[in-house]
């Protein structure tokens, strides 16, 4: 009976989801208006559809909890029920989902025309960037962002690992935090034909406000909240449920294979690191020597020619990196000393003792039981970035009587920043360890490079134009790099 009753509701899906997919495509054109209103009718189709067919009723709680305006939502996510759930009952908003779903024929192609921020799981760096630049612009549009910060469906009776972008959002744009928690995988069970009758319970968790809110706490918060209800719903405490495709072991780098070749008198060693996604050979040069990052089909032959077209530069840089210091990495314990702005902060785990650590505005603070903490550090440091980066972006953009353009951070080693053709800067996230001195000078530098692509006369007049000061922060910034390559 279950699986009949299922496939009556599969053939409804079927037969409604190309029409409104149809529709929502014939009213983008006048606004995203009719787009969401079609998606919301359609999801209260499919609900009632799941009501009224497999007996899968709901009951919602807390609806005064909810905001009209922007804001982020933290809910459980157990099915494909709430993702329906959402567009049928909430203001609009913008889902964080994975890419793959908008190539699903008529649902992704509806699906496309919500703003959804849409990332690739398997390009962490990347998708966290994404989630705080698109996820800002949503929230200033005045969308709320839905966020299911487990990353993947886990099934009742399951608690995943709470990811931080959520939290961290919520944090930059200085909006609330809204937690969910429902059981929904009880009645809408994986497969097809897998329906099962039932009242799916929904609570609305009170706004989560904090006086000195960081990424973490926040995160910490809604979790704490939204895991009692999930214990008081089903009546059992939930088991730690772990991904296959993740794990803090995935996250390291492998060594790069180290070459030889002979340059004139010297032997000259440098390693190479093939990235899928790489389109020209890069060099970079640090403590660990030179190495060389090319696209999966370049020959070696071709590495060892950019080296002699470059060699007066590597050079350079290897004579350079000799004579800057070696510092010890830090030990990311309780208590440490982690550079911030042109100072310090104290790095402070949640579960510490309050009283024997400095205030929350001077501290980092992390969980540890969330995973490693060097990895939490780096998190909170990109989190915080953007949204500083941004400000300096746009003073200078000001100066420079130019739009803002489109700011992305970087991981890059070896360079603090970079400006393509197409007007796009990248800059580094470890540029927040550095001084507002520091961090000016490598805007200024990239701002000049929309209008000279190069290192011209022209381009360094335009660089003290806008930043008569750059000459002193170069050297500081000189100085200071190895403190600020550390992690």
């Amino acid at each position: 009976m279950t699986a009949l009753r299922s496939a009556l509701f599969l053939l409804v899906q079927v037969l409604l989801t190309p029409l409104f997919a149809l529709l929502m495509l014939l009213t983008a054109p006048f606004g995203s208006r009719g787009p969401r209103t079609m998606s919301g009718l359609w999801c209260r189709l499919m609900i009632e559809s799941a009501r009224l067919f497999c007996g899968v009723r709901y009951e919602i709680t807390g609806w005064e909890h909810l905001p009209k305006g922007p804001c982020v939502i933290l809910a459980k996510h157990q099915s494909a029920w709430e993702t329906m759930f959402f567009p049928a009952f909430f203001p609009p908003h913008a889902f964080v989902l994975k890419r793959e779903l908008l190539r699903i024929p008529f649902f992704g192609w509806g699906l496309r025309l919500l703003q959804p921020i849409a990332i690739d799981r398997d390009q962490r760096k990347e998708a966290f960037q994404q989630i705080q630049q698109q996820g800002l612009e949503r929230l200033s549009a005045g969308l709320q962002v839905v966020i299911f910060p487990e990353g993947t469906r886990v099934p009742p009776g399951y608690r995943g690992r709470y990811g931080q972008s959520g939290g961290n959002l919520a944090a930059a744009a200085q909006v609330p935090v809204i937690p969910i928690a429902h059981d929904a995988g009880h009645s809408w069970q994986k497969g097809l034909f897998s329906k099962l009758p039932g009242t799916i319970h929904v609570r609305i968790g009170p706004p989560i406000l904090l006086d000195k809110p960081t990424g973490p706490r926040l995160t910490q918060a809604a979790e704490a909240w939204i895991e009692s209800q999930m214990e008081d719903l089903t009546g059992i405490q939930a088991k730690p449920y772990h991904r296959k495709s993740r794990s803090l072991a995935a996250r390291e780098r492998p060594s790069p294979k180290k070459h030889r070749m002979v340059l004139g008198d010297l032997e000259v060693t440098y390693a190479v690191v093939r990235r899928a996604r790489r389109r020209s050979i890069g060099l970079q040069v640090d403590h660990g020597g030179l190495t060389v990052a090319i696209p999966p089909w370049v020959t070696l032959g071709a590495v060892e020619q950019a080296i002699r077209d470059q060699w007066p530069w590597i050079e350079k840089k290897l004579r350079q990196w000799k004579n800057h210091p070696i510092l010890p990495p830090p030990q990311f314990q309780d208590g440490e000393s982690l550079p911030w702005l042109g100072g310090w902060r104290t790095l402070r785990f949640a579960s510490a003792q309050m009283s024997l650590l400095p205030e929350p505005g001077e501290v980092i603070e992390v969980d540890p039981r969330l995973g490693a903490a060097r990895h939490l550090v780096q998190d909170w440091y990109r989190a915080q970035a953007l949204p500083i980066l941004l400000s300096r972006v746009g003073i200078f953009a000001e100066r420079m009587g130019v739009p803002l353009p489109k700011v992305r951070l970087s991981d890059a080693r070896g360079r603090w920043g970079s400006c393509n053709e197409r007007g796009e800067i990248r800059l580094n996230w470890r540029l927040v360890k550095a001084s507002l001195a520091e961090i000016d000078y490598v805007v200024a530098h990239e701002m000049a490079h929309l209008r000279h692509f190069n290192h011209s006369q022209e381009f360094w007049a335009l660089v003290a134009q806008i930043y008569p000061e750059h000459e002193q922060a170069s050297q500081l910034l000189n100085r200071n790099d190895p403190l600020y390559r550390q992690f």
